[in-house]
């Protein structure tokens, strides 16, 4: 009844992971510093990011953050101004440094100039910042050597950008797919909201593509006293409004009759008790 979505385009040579317990052995070899250089792709909401920072047991830091990070791992999410860029680089020299969201960094023509040194297969890394804010300020060298390991992390891979092409012969490519499954056990270690959590449990054969952030939606709508919320929930995850509302008075514990669920159904889409049935029968093969 419901597609599951085709995998984004990968590169050539690339490893395909499918349980966290894969990934995981490449993320603590990683953080060993046995791998030099990584790309991590996979689809949203499969914790990618997270498994990255347990690996390396290190807080998050942003250009906007507090400086209160611990030494020991630069974190990038998103963009950060190219000198921001360098001074952090400088300030975590020798550490590993993960790259959040490729595609924005590598937007950036600064950012770009630091970037290919920085993945350079080499061991000693040398980056440059040749302007009046180094050359005249005694704190930030115009030019070190680092030795950091890179982690780079991304939904899909685009490699329209001649930089972001030359990164598939120097990098270690992990592409991480994990089935909806597999999402709900790893969700299952965090995840303290039973209700939501059995309840998309049962449905996971008709989900597309479950994201972990789906229980946590899930589980905010239900905290918050809303008595759809699992229609609204399933709305969020299935194109379809009318198989998601039938999805939800499936499995919704207040409706204990079939009338009662026709009603509930026609009442929330407006479609007809014939639509119903029709939805209703398409879906049996997959639940």
């Amino acid at each position: 009844m419901t597609a599951r979505p085709r995998s984004p385009a990968v590169p050539r040579e690339v490893i395909r992971l499918s349980r966290y317990a894969q990934l995981e052995l490449y993320l603590t070899k990683y953080a060993r510093g046995e791998l030099g250089l990584v790309l991590l792709l996979g689809r949203h909401g499969t914790g990618k990011s997270e498994s990255v920072r347990q690996a390396l047991a290190a807080p998050t830091k942003t250009e906007t953050a507090a400086d209160t990070a611990t030494q020991g791992a630069l974190i990038v999410e998103g963009h950060m101004q190219p000198f921001g860029l360098y001074s952090q680089l400088w300030e975590y020299r020798d550490q590993p440094v993960v790259l959040d969201d490729l595609d924005r960094l590598y937007a950036d023509p600064d950012c770009v100039r630091l970037l290919k040194p920085l993945c350079n297969t080499l061991r000693k890394k040398r980056l440059h910042w040749l302007t009046n804010l180094t050359i005249n300020d005694g704190a930030l060298p115009p030019t070190f050597t680092t030795t950091s390991n890179v982690i780079l992390i991304a939904n899909e891979w685009k490699s329209l950008n001649p930089n972001v092409r030359a990164l598939e012969d120097r990098a270690i490519i992990l592409h991480f797919c994990p089935s909806n499954e597999e999402v709900h056990r790893k969700v299952a270690q965090w995840f303290d909201d039973q209700e939501v959590y059995h309840f998309l449990g049962k449905l996971l054969p008709a989900i597309p593509a479950v994201s972990m952030r789906h229980y946590c939606k899930g589980s905010q709508l239900r905290r918050a006293g809303f008595g759809d919320w699992r229609n609204s929930l399933l709305q969020m995850i299935i194109s379809d409004h009318r198989v998601a509302c039938v999805m939800s008075v499936l499995y919704d514990p207040e409706l204990h009759s079939k009338q009662q669920r026709v009603e509930r159904f026609a009442a929330t889409t407006g479609a007809s008790r014939a639509t119903y049935f029709r939805i209703k029968a398409k879906l049996t093969g997959a639940l």
